[in-house]
């Protein structure tokens, strides 16, 4: 059997924008768009990492089925380089990558304390880290630590895109 995990995330949406609601009636109508809409990208980057990287759930699949893990540094890398079809590096690197540049992005923007690369990287780094571990215990999963890497680089890459609009739009916005 295999679990999906649209559902879960729309039902997990859904329940965000009603308890967002109920707060706002609650604070008397003190709302801050801007806020709402960066905990709303933060709450999807979230669960767009989850729904990619540990659903379908396998359910019933003996242990020994799936992919094996590697713990030696660019080693799935340096094998997915030389795959004779470009898309099949191109999908999982670059995936890897893009995967993280949301959370990124968004995790400056969210909490003002992690606001420098090496912060965000160390957040990119421990979430990856998790993540993988988790696919440790699922039958269809498998840890690598290239992935680590590379979702760490999408999280240090989110926040430089971040920073360079920060600049445009500061460097813009002195004109007028």
């Amino acid at each position: 059997m295999r679990i999906y995990f649209l559902w879960p995330a729309i039902v997990i949406i859904v329940l965000w924008i009603i308890i967002n609601s109920i707060n706002i009636i609650y604070r008397k109508g003190k709302f801050d768009l801007k806020q709402e809409i960066i905990n709303l990208l933060f709450l999807v980057s979230v669960l767009w990492i989850i729904g990619m990287t540990i659903f379908p759930i396998e359910i019933g699949i003996p242990q020994s089925y799936g992919p094996s893990n590697n713990v030696v540094p660019f080693s799935s890398i340096k094998d997915l380089m030389n795959h004779f079809y470009f898309m099949v590096p191109l999908r999982n690197i670059a995936g890897n990558i893009i995967l993280f540049v949301p959370l990124g992005f968004v995790l400056a923007l969210k909490f003002s304390k992690i606001n420098s690369v090496l912060r965000v990287g160390v957040v990119g780094l421990l979430s990856s880290t998790f993540i993988e571990l988790v696919q440790l215990l699922l039958p269809i999963r498998a840890f690598d630590v290239d992935d680590i890497i590379l979702n760490t680089l999408g999280s240090i890459i989110g926040f430089l895109v971040l920073k360079t609009f920060e600049r445009i739009y500061k460097v813009s916005g002195n004109h007028n």
